[in-house]
């Protein structure tokens, strides 16, 4: 059966990033006053702040809640789906006879020689695999 694609309003997986201060430690501190006093260094560079990128894992938490939240709790289909240039590659369609935000959310999916939850897997594919944003878009019969 031909299904036609539906943006429902549901927001696309892209796994955050957050930028984080690195604090400097005492030793650090030291040095750098010491090397500022001696004219080696300028006050404005030495001590300039530094960052470094990691994970936000609750802005990436509170994005699949969302996705959830927008999931129809009825039979239905969902795609997920990347997008490289103008094409669309179909990643999953996952079908449910019953509630699709219950089984979407309960499924598991085969990771690594492990079973996985759909937040670990989306995780994996958009972080490691570096596949990008996902779509999720509802299936209607065509």
């Amino acid at each position: 059966m031909p299904l036609r694609l539906v943006d429902g309003g549901i927001p696309s997986f892209e796994w955050k990033m957050k930028r984080f201060e690195i604090p400097f430690s005492e030793e650090e501190l030291t040095e750098l006053k010491r090397k500022v006093e001696e004219g080696e260094l300028d006050e404005k560079k030495a001590f300039k702040k530094r960052y470094e990128i990691k994970d936000d894992p609750d802005a990436n938490l509170e994005l699949f809640r969302k996705i959830l939240q927008k999931l129809p709790n009825m039979p239905g289909s969902l795609v997920l789906a990347r997008t490289v240039g103008n094409k669309m590659i179909i990643l999953e369609v996952f079908k449910s006879e019953i509630d699709l935000r219950e089984e979407f959310k309960n499924s598991r999916k085969p990771l690594n020689g492990e079973e996985c939850d759909r937040y670990q897997w989306l995780k994996k594919i958009t972080k490691e695999d570096g596949v990008g944003p996902v779509r999720f878009l509802i299936g209607r019969a065509a």
